[in-house]
């Protein structure tokens, strides 16, 4: 399937109809396009009613449906234990839908505020956040998810970039045998290291405050097994050497929950390195989407790929 046909079968008159018949509502017209690099994401609303909905279109291909379905009970669980997340609506006991063969899920539009910076507080709410999060992700170590560590999700995402031609030849070699090292050397660290179900992709994009509630967490869709560090260290707001402040006060909420293995932020370069492999291959599927170029205008360019390969390098200068 090309780039171009993936969401052929979207338009405003598909997903109306389609979402109709899943709510068995009649809905307005309105059809709002949300920002979404890897899925479709839209805003739609109950006909004469201002309840709004969100509709996810998850990028075919890329989750099985049992993957997606394990979001969703994992989503349900933590709801019941009134973490505050975002779970699918269920209709006739399922959360899963289809349009064509591309899978979409239903939400309650629930708005909030962005977060930039957190204050002591905010860091100790994020810290109990994510420690009742993992404490359910703890019981759920069979899991059909991508496990997140080099030899694994790291290796998938390089054959990923490898089938495509994004990589520009005079550089090929040279990232694939940086890229492999880094995997060989990394990945003896993950050893002995909690492999729990976790978020995957925490950072402040992912959060929203709403009023009189805190900070919810969105956006499950990178859903893994991985260190519960992984949930960490992309928040941080410089290198870790930098933000003892704040992680002191993140520990001090996460360990009235669950307790934390300050052995794994010695990870935190080794996912740094793991998440710019992933982030690579990531823009080498959405390349050939209409308006990446203008989205991403110096991604893939010779000065990109220098770079890329430079700050890769020096991370596996440090691996011991």
């Amino acid at each position: 399937m090309t780039k171009a046909a993936t969401w052929k079968p979207l338009n405003h008159d598909t997903i109306l109809h389609s979402v109709e018949n899943t709510l068995g509502e009649k809905l307005s017209s309105l059809l709002l396009t949300r920002n979404s690099y890897i899925n479709r994401v839209y805003e739609l609303e109950k006909h004469d009613s201002r309840e709004r909905f969100i509709v996810k279109f998850y990028r075919p291909g890329r989750w099985t449906p049992e993957m997606i379905e394990e979001e969703h009970q994992f989503l349900a669980e933590l709801s019941e234990k009134e973490i505050p997340v975002i779970p699918p609506l269920a209709f006739n006991n399922k959360t899963l839908f289809a349009l064509d063969s591309i899978p979409y899920a239903i939400f309650a539009k629930k708005g909030g505020r962005a977060l930039d910076e957190f204050n002591k507080e905010g860091w100790e709410e994020l810290g109990r956040l994510l420690a009742r999060i993992h404490l359910v992700g703890a019981t759920r170590k069979n899991s059909q998810r991508i496990t997140w560590r080099p030899a694994i999700s790291t290796r998938h995402h390089l054959e990923v970039l490898f089938k495509t031609d994004y990589v520009l030849p005079d550089f090929q070699k040279a990232f694939k045998q940086t890229a492999e090292l880094f995997i060989k050397k990394a990945d003896p660290r993950f050893d002995d290291q909690e492999f729990i179900l976790l978020h995957g992709d925490c950072h402040k994009g992912n959060l929203i405050h709403r009023p009189n509630e805190g900070i919810f967490i969105v956006d499950f869709d990178d859903l893994c097994l991985g260190p519960p560090i992984q949930d960490l260290w992309m928040l941080l707001p410089d290198i870790q050497e930098n933000c003892e402040n704040e992680l002191n006060w993140f520990l001090k909420g996460y360990e009235l929950f669950r307790s934390f293995d300050q052995r794994s932020l010695e990870l935190i370069p080794l996912l740094r390195g793991m998440r710019i492999i992933h982030f690579v291959s990531w823009l080498a599927v959405q390349s050939q989407d209409p308006g990446f170029a203008k989205h991403f205008p110096k991604a893939g360019t010779k000065r990109y790929w220098n770079e890329i390969i430079k700050e890769l390098q020096d991370i596996v200068s440090q691996i011991y």
